[in-house]
């Protein structure tokens, strides 16, 4: 790597800070429905104007000790993590797809995650105003083919379009599609909506974006991130609650698991009926553990929600780096 490829990826690096910071704002006015454009920065605690001198990114939090400069208040490490994860991501952008419009769109997709992210985490909603355009662009992504992904086209009435394309309208349909079904059957079962209308936005933006593998990859990944973060969120709330029905159903949800996962390795060596019987009883344990969990749920009013924006989030971005690298197999 040569002085100039360091200093071009320092000069972007101090881009995507500055527009981390930007984001910052535009998350939290938004939430708290202040101007974002036209207002200028200021403590949170205070409200007293920011000076220029305070208000530079990273470096500003750490000058400052983590505190405002007039009042003494903390300022919340949030400021600085996204401005330097904004950066990073604003750096891999290039060094994966250099100056190019790829890399522009994607900065584009990258700064509306970081602020629906923000959101999500802080607020659990999504704002129309980041989640919605980014399906009519990812789908002018995807018919222009800017990730050079096609492979085939198929024409209709006059209009030749690629395989990119066609996938990126069945992955948009599919992904409002999916939550709209479970959100309805989490209500059937429990009397809540299990995902927002965010979420289904955000699914329909990411088909439109990486087509409707890309979309099942994202899916998967972000429901294993949710429950990595999530499963030991609920048992502790159902211990605390002493629900102790739920507690059994969820041991009763991993004893499914670990007979489904048996099931399969007997069906490996050929012992078929034991095989069967094992996945018979996941299925039979598994369902009945699910129906006491809502059942219980709906009985109590006592719902553990977790955003589940920021998970997809953390997929999606796994996936639009390591698409077509070795460390990436989709068996499909």
């Amino acid at each position: 790597m040569t002085g100039l490829d360091i200093a071009i990826y320092f000069f972007i690096f101090v881009i995507g800070i500055s527009i981390g910071s930007f984001l910052n704002v535009v998350a939290l006015r938004l939430l708290s429905e202040e101007d974002f454009i036209y207002a200028r920065s200021k403590c949170p605690q205070c409200g007293k104007n920011l000076k220029w001198y305070d208000n530079i990114p990273i470096l500003s939090f750490f000058l400052l000790r983590g505190k405002c400069r007039n009042c003494g208040k903390s300022i919340s490490i949030q400021y600085p993590v996204v401005e330097f994860f904004t950066g990073v991501l604003f750096v891999l952008s290039y060094h994966f797809w250099g100056f190019s419009l790829k890399t522009i769109f994607f900065i584009f997709l990258i700064s509306n995650l970081i602020v629906i992210t923000i959101t999500d985490l802080r607020e659990k909603v999504i704002f129309d105003l980041n989640s919605i355009p980014l399906i009519p662009l990812g789908l002018v992504y995807s018919f222009f083919d800017i990730g050079n992904r096609a492979t085939s086209s198929t024409g209709f009435i006059g209009i030749s379009f690629n395989d990119v394309f066609i996938s990126a309208v069945i992955g948009a349909i599919a992904g409002a599609a999916f939550f709209e079904i479970f959100s309805r059957i989490g209500y059937l079962f429990s009397g809540e909506y299990a995902f927002g209308g965010g979420d289904t936005i955000l699914g329909a933006a990411f088909g439109a974006w990486f087509g409707w593998k890309g979309l099942v990859f994202i899916l998967v990944l972000s429901l294993v991130f949710q429950m990595i973060v999530g499963i030991p969120i609920i048992v502790y709330n159902f211990f605390k609650s002493r629900e102790y029905y739920s507690l059994f159903a969820m041991l009763g949800l991993f004893l499914a698991l670990l007979m489904s996962i048996f099931g399969r390795i007997f069906n490996y060596r050929g012992e078929f009926l034991i095989s069967i019987i094992l996945i018979i009883s996941a299925f039979i344990i598994g369902g009945i553990s699910v129906f006491v969990i809502f059942s219980r749920m709906r009985e109590t009013r006592n719902y553990t929600f977790l955003p589940f924006g920021p998970p997809m989030v953390a997929a999606a971005l796994l996936f639009m780096f390591l698409e077509n690298k070795p460390v990436l197999y989709l068996p499909f």
